[in-house]
């Protein structure tokens, strides 16, 4: 008999979208990063924009 693992993504129940604040100062790879990551999220996890 070959056991084969079960894998649960569970990343989307951890992770939450990054927002920037008006104050803050980035760099260009800070601000990429962050655009990076909020983007994956809005794909995987179905992060929506924040209502204003």
């Amino acid at each position: 008999m070959v056991y084969v693992p079960k894998v649960t993504d569970t990343a989307c129940d951890w992770t939450k979208p990054i927002y920037v604040d008006k104050a803050d100062v980035l760099t260009n790879e800070t601000a990429q990063a962050i655009l990076s990551h909020n983007r994956t999220g809005a794909k995987v996890c179905g992060w929506k924009p924040k209502a204003k």
